[in-house]
């Protein structure tokens, strides 16, 4: 009798969220969106830089303040974005594709760091998954059970 074709073995995949893998993510972004665009993650998507005024007509007070370094995505794609007047007195209205410049000089000036800290984020990660897999363990499986998210959550 013939033998019969055996079947792979299918890989069973977590539906899980894991939340050191969600923070990896989230550090390898920061590192990208700070050494390209200038800003943080949050800052980049929203568009909502607020620093304080250090001075002009509106000291003190928090509101939208770009640094000519700093791109945002509402920027870049032309949203209605009117940047107040300054320490200069005039306003003006940021166009569609304003800052592409910007993220290439940020680019070029940055890109050795940016290297470093992504190979070093990505280490560093993978060093301390290994160290602390006995405390990932633990929360997995006696604290995510006792709370009752060991199906849905993951360290």
């Amino acid at each position: 009798m013939a033998r019969r074709k055996s079947k792979k073995a299918r890989r069973r995949r977590s539906s899980k969220f894991n939340i050191v893998n969600a923070l990896e993510l989230y550090v390898q972004t920061d590192v990208l969106t700070r050494n390209i665009m200038g800003t943080n993650p949050f800052t980049a998507l929203t568009g909502m830089e607020s620093n304080r005024i250090k001075s002009g007509p509106v000291a003190g007070s928090i509101g939208y303040n770009p640094q000519f370094t700093s791109v945002t995505l509402p920027e870049l794609l032309g949203l209605d974005k009117t940047v107040p007047a300054g320490v200069s007195g005039t306003s003006y209205r940021v166009g569609f594709g304003q800052g592409f410049d910007t993220m290439k000089t940020n680019f070029s000036a940055n890109l050795f760091p940016m290297v470093v800290q992504t190979i070093g984020v990505r280490a560093g990660f993978a060093i301390g998954k290994r160290l602390l897999s006995k405390q990932r363990s633990f929360i997995n499986n006696k604290v995510f059970k006792a709370v009752g998210l060991k199906g849905m959550v993951s360290v």
